[in-house]
């Protein structure tokens, strides 16, 4: 059971493992990201890399915009990594398309709670203040993790996260 559908809303619950990963920085989160897709490549996870191409300077908007429309459209089969300096500025954009919980993450403990409190998709990395092995754990956790566990205790997570998919809805603009 990869998804739940609960008043007409499908909503992913399992793990990201197998996900198609949209993945992107700006020229401070380059060099982690050129590992990071190495890492992700020999875990054999499928990559969308949506840029930058180099430590040329660049803004993170474009790119951020490219990660939330194209997991967004796909929600339930991909998910995003960006990474700039802060591990902030990189997921704002991203955020303000449906569908997307974005989450800037400097722990496995962070990425975890992430997941399994509020079914994050979009994970923002700071490359100023994270090491490359810091990140791989990161990642590992958050993948790992699950959203929804059918358990009692988890109704409060899946009743958060449908009445923030709501809102969503009611305020588009």
């Amino acid at each position: 059971m990869n998804s739940i559908i609960i008043e007409n809303y499908e909503i992913p619950i399992e793990s990201h493992k197998g996900k198609i990963i949209v993945i992107g920085s700006d020229h401070r989160g380059y060099a982690h990201k050129k590992e990071l897709i190495k890492f992700l490549k020999e875990k054999n996870y499928g990559i969308i890399d949506v840029g930058t191409d180099s430590e040329e300077r660049c803004d993170y908007p474009e790119i951020s915009d490219k990660i939330g429309r194209n997991v967004s459209n796909n929600y339930l089969n991909s998910v995003g990594i960006g990474i700039c300096g802060s591990g902030i500025g990189i997921i704002i954009p991203a955020s303000k398309y449906g569908r997307i919980i974005a989450s800037r993450c400097l722990t496995a403990e962070d990425a975890i709670s992430s997941r399994k409190h509020n079914n994050s998709n979009v994970i923002g990395l700071s490359a100023d203040l994270i090491t490359i092995e810091e990140c791989i754990n990161i990642i590992e956790s958050w993948l790992e993790t699950k959203f929804y566990s059918d358990k009692e205790k988890d109704d409060a997570y899946l009743k958060r996260y449908l009445q923030t998919i709501k809102l969503e809805e009611q305020h588009k603009y």
